[in-house]
C-alpha cells in the first residue's frame, strides 16, 4: 500500500557547471537540474526509484523526524 512521506531537499548552485545540485539527507541521495524546478523533478524521480528499490521499511525511522537547519559563520585558519 502506498504511503505518503515528506523528505527534505537542499539546493546548492553548481558554480562550475551551472544549474543546481539537489540533496536529500533522509535518503542520502543527490541529483541535479538546470533550474530548481528541474532539480526538484529529478529528485522526485530519484527518491521514488530509490524507495522502490530499497523499500521504506529498510530505512531507520529517525531519518524522518523534524530537522532544524541553521547557518553558522566562522573563521577558519587554514
Amino acid at each position: 500500500m502506498p504511503r505518503a512521506i515528506e523528505i527534505t531537499v537542499e539546493f546548492t548552485p553548481d558554480l562550475e557547471v551551472g544549474g543546481y545540485v539537489a540533496y536529500c539527507p533522509e535518503l542520502d541521495i543527490a541529483t541535479e537540474g538546470e533550474t530548481i524546478e528541474a532539480a526538484m523533478a529529478m529528485m522526485k524521480e530519484a527518491a521514488e526509484g530509490y524507495l522502490e528499490l530499497v523499500g521504506l521499511d529498510t530505512l531507520p525511522t529517525h531519518r524522518f523526524g523534524k530537522r532544524v537547519v541553521r547557518k553558522l559563520s566562522l573563521m577558519a585558519n587554514v
